[in-house]
């Protein structure tokens, strides 16, 4: 041991000289750089500071929404109302704003929420909003009711977990690049003959879990929405690429940029470099037919507009009724989605409430010390967020056909016994009708 030390002390001493110099010669010149340092910790406290404030000043409205008594089409009337959503991106967001207001993107929190009374839809906006959102959800959905709601979450104790409830909790991320897509709504639709669709909605096996909720359970989903640009396209291409096999497009630096005009302008300047490889034409029958599979899925999804998004899941319920096999029951909800080739969730490890302590590998029951604290802290911190619908910090990229597959009203099909529906239709009274 003391002779790896002292190696490794032999190896460093001679540029023990040479990092003198620099480190002096930093500090006799420190009029020069640190106020430069100084700005930049300012301006980043500066906007931390304006953007918490801004955050803490939003106001916001939270709405319930009751599926009509019928639903006949399929869950793609739900793109058409996220794309009503994403016209927001891009507004009044400018850079005065960001720095002096800390004003940040918008965004949206649709929620499903599941106890002992029943399944129940709910959307968080900001106020400014609203009539943007509720014409959106009639577009598409004429004979829905929305309603102002209370905060659920207010019905429990804000001390969770405590004596009486206790929860587990998990952010949802995804397995690859955000340019696989996972699966959506048409691969639950089966052609039984000409014009007509069996529709198998994937939402049927959430709501079977959230009617099989005893007293004192709770189970919370909530998907967190901000509309994004056509950046992310970009890094969606190069996966493209990296299927049909095409080279990773390389950023020449200067110098490199200097010789090829060089060699563009003086023939054989170069000389005799590396020959040119002869450019190949790409055959799509080539790939197997999992990749055929998953390059027409991505480059589908990549053709539609997309938002940042992200999945907290909190099953919260009294020690007395607490039941893991409805975290389980979650879980393979979101399996369905899954296909070899394409995109799945997972729990985030990062963000969950489990914890197995520090050394936990010294014990055979694999709880190290600390690992009660730790799973505590982290319980805490977690219904926090879920509670101030604050934006992930890992979000995955989904776009408009799969949002619609994750968050839509279920159809006829979902006949779940906790699944409330409005219970007659509303219309407007008829015109040639005394006093109007």
């Amino acid at each position: 041991m003391f002779s790896i030390l002292s190696q490794t002390l032999a190896a460093f001493q001679p540029i023990l000289p040479v990092a003198r110099v620099i480190v002096g010669f930093l500090f006799s010149i420190w009029w020069l750089w640190l106020p430069i340092v100084l700005a930049a910790l300012a301006v980043r406290q500066w906007q931390e500071y304006t953007r918490t404030r801004y955050i803490r000043g939003m106001k916001w409205t939270l709405l319930e929404v009751i599926p009509p008594p019928e639903v006949q089409r399929s869950p793609k009337i739900a793109e058409n109302f996220f794309s009503g959503l994403h016209g927001i991106y891009g507004s009044s967001l400018k850079w005065k704003k960001m720095f002096f207001d800390g004003k940040i993107p918008d965004w949206f929190t649709c929620e499903i929420v599941g106890d002992a009374q029943g399944m129940r839809f709910y959307i968080r906006t900001p106020s400014g909003h609203r009539n943007l959102l509720e014409s959106h959800i009639f577009a598409q959905w004429p004979e829905a009711e929305i309603r102002e709601a209370e905060e659920y979450t207010s019905r429990l104790p804000k001390d969770i977990p405590n004596e009486q409830y206790d929860l587990f909790g998990t952010e949802l991320i995804f397995t690859k690049e955000h340019a696989y897509p996972i699966r959506t709504y048409p691969f639950f639709e089966e052609q039984s003959g000409k014009d007509e669709y069996v529709r198998t909605d994937p939402m049927a096996a959430l709501a079977e879990v959230m009617s099989s909720l005893k007293p004192g359970e709770h189970i919370w989903l909530q998907l967190t929405l901000r509309p994004t640009g056509g950046d992310w396209v970009k890094e969606g291409q190069k996966v493209v690429d990296k299927i049909m096999g095409k080279e990773p497009k390389v950023e020449q630096t200067t110098g490199q940029k200097i010789i090829a005009l060089i060699d563009a302008i003086v023939p054989g300047s170069s000389g005799g470099g590396e020959e040119k490889k002869e450019k190949k034409d790409f055959n799509v029958m080539a790939l197997s037919p999992g990749q055929r599979s998953a390059l027409e899925q991505i480059e589908i999804k990549l053709s539609k507009l997309a938002f940042k998004a992200g999945f907290r899941f909190m099953y919260v319920a009294e020690k007395a009724a607490f039941n893991r096999a409805r975290i389980a029951g979650v879980i393979g909800y979101f399996k369905q989605f899954y296909a070899n080739d394409l995109n799945s969730f997972k729990p985030n490890g990062e963000v969950t409430t489990s914890s197995d302590g520090k050394l936990a590998w010294l014990f055979p029951s694999n709880r190290g010390f600390g690992a009660a604290e730790a799973e505590y802290k982290k319980k805490v911190e977690l219904i926090e967020k879920y509670r101030g619908r604050e934006f992930v910090k890992d979000y995955a990229i989904l776009n408009i056909e799969e949002l619609a597959t994750l968050w839509h009203l279920p159809g006829l099909n979902v006949k779940a016994a906790g699944l409330p529906r409005v219970e007659a239709k509303k219309s407007t009274p008829p015109a040639n009708l005394p006093g109007f």
